[in-house]
């Protein structure tokens, strides 16, 4: 099985760790086997207000298609 972020985000700019950080944090449940359903929901929520907001340790980033 391959994780979202080869299917997915591969082409980004994230990498696989800043991915995985960001993944937890939208994860409310923390239950990593639902990590699809909250990755799906996320981006339903994207699809209405493209905005999509990256956190780490040392920066935020926010960038939108408007």
């Amino acid at each position: 099985m391959s994780s979202i972020f080869e299917e997915e985000w591969e082409d980004y700019e994230l990498d696989s760790y800043q991915f995985e950080q960001w993944l937890d944090s939208i994860n409310d449940s923390g239950d990593p086997e639902k990590d699809q359903e909250y990755y799906d929901k996320e981006m339903a929520k994207q699809a209405e207000y493209p905005e999509v907001v990256v956190q780490s340790s040392k920066y935020t980033m926010t960038y939108s298609n408007n």
